[in-house]
């Protein structure tokens, strides 16, 4: 899969932030595994999370879909060191 397939701001959204809320057709388009796949074959290890009150829809319309990377720990680590430099 091409990284074309994954918007730009996705992976912006990864790097700035360690998450994005990438949205349902997103995710819907390319399937949950799917998503997850792509992320990681474009170095963006990633866990989805689709937070509803809904739990009997595989894409539920309310939801809000947020993949986390899974390198946010090592970041956030790296940048409470960097704080603690400072002082």
């Amino acid at each position: 899969m091409a990284k074309k397939t994954i918007p730009d701001w996705v992976y912006q959204c990864l790097d700035q932030y360690g998450n994005c809320a990438c949205g349902r057709n997103l995710t819907k388009k390319l399937g949950k595994e799917g998503l997850i796949q792509e992320l990681e074959a474009n170095g963006y290890p990633c866990e989805l999370e689709i937070l509803s009150d809904s739990t009997d829809e595989e894409y539920p319309k309310d939801g809000t879909y947020i993949v986390v990377s899974k390198n946010r720990e090592i970041l956030l680590d790296s940048e409470d060191t960097e704080n603690e430099e400072d002082y």
